[in-house]
């Protein structure tokens, strides 16, 4: 047994309830509540939440399957590789929308991200 992955599945959980459930407040209930959007634009947003919660859970699994079954390593390279480019995307955004450093916290993706790669890549080698 793995004890980085296991890590790495724990996080990606945690990850996704925190997605769900605070992020949902902060995030999806105003997007469905916006009355100045047209309902393709909103419903699509509405719909890659809900493939970004998908995304969340498969990246636990990934990692709890590697966690057990050494033979599923490339579940782990797959899952730390996903991770690690979350976390890069979410730091190119906010640089390259040129959002102000010290509010970093508007956009705490990569924070979220950033440990789940980081164990994934510890269990990996």
């Amino acid at each position: 047994m793995s004890i980085w992955f296991l890590g790495a599945a724990a996080l990606s959980f945690l990850v996704c309830f925190i997605h769900v459930f605070l992020g949902g407040k902060e995030a999806a209930r105003p997007l469905l509540d916006s009355s100045d959007l047209k309902p393709v634009p909103k419903y699509t947003n509405y719909y890659c939440w809900h493939m970004v919660t998908i995304i969340i859970v498969a990246l636990g699994v990934m990692f709890s399957v590697a966690a057990f079954i050494p033979s599923a390593v490339e579940l782990a390279w797959a899952a730390s590789i996903l991770a690690a480019l979350f976390c890069g995307w979410n730091i190119a955004l906010y640089l390259w929308k040129r959002q102000e450093l010290r509010r970093w916290y508007q956009l705490p993706q990569w924070v979220l991200f950033l440990p789940i790669a980081v164990l994934g890549v510890f269990g990996l080698f």
